[in-house]
């Protein structure tokens, strides 16, 4: 028996071979990962995102019915738009400060942050905005639609209900 050809083991070429798949195999699970907590964080924004759209509806389902037209075209990125008195001013500012916290235009009191609960991401501020839409469909009717454009989402969520004065 010839001592050369009876060698074991892996050549140079095997090893770098069996490295460079272990490499590529290794780099595909870790995107996995990165692509993981990429859509478990905006999911978890979408979420906080629908909680605030569905906390607007329920707190215009308790204003009196007449003020509701107040709400419309309020925009959480425009302090122009906010209503000019009554429950209405209030609900626009707590969503104001919800969903983006302070900002250029809008300042709150520390009553006001004491009293209301901010969104937020890992302790940022959700940076969403939002904006509301109540149309007065007939006398008794008003229809509200409410949308949040969340980061990391490409489209808004939009929720809407109508409300009947009985």
């Amino acid at each position: 028996m010839n001592p050369r050809t009876c060698q074991s083991g892996l050549t140079y070429v095997e090893l770098l071979v069996a490295v460079g798949l272990l490499l590529t195999a290794l780099l595909g699970v870790s995107t996995m990962f990165v692509l993981g907590y990429t859509n478990v964080n905006g999911a978890g924004n979408t979420t906080m995102g629908l909680a605030a759209a569905r906390q607007v509806l329920e707190d215009a389902r308790r204003l009196p019915y007449a003020n509701l037209v107040n709400l419309n075209g309020f925009d959480t990125d425009d302090a122009s738009t906010l209503p000019a008195s009554g429950p209405e001013l209030e609900v626009a500012r707590r969503w104001r400060y919800a969903v983006a916290g302070e900002g250029v235009g809008w300042s709150f009191t520390s009553d006001e942050k004491a009293r209301w609960p901010a969104l937020s991401d890992q302790g940022d501020a959700l940076r969403a905005s939002g904006s509301i839409e109540a149309v007065q469909i007939s006398a008794t009717i008003t229809r509200i639609t409410v949308s949040v454009s969340v980061p990391g989402r490409w489209r808004p969520i939009e929720l809407g209900t109508l409300i009947a004065d009985l």
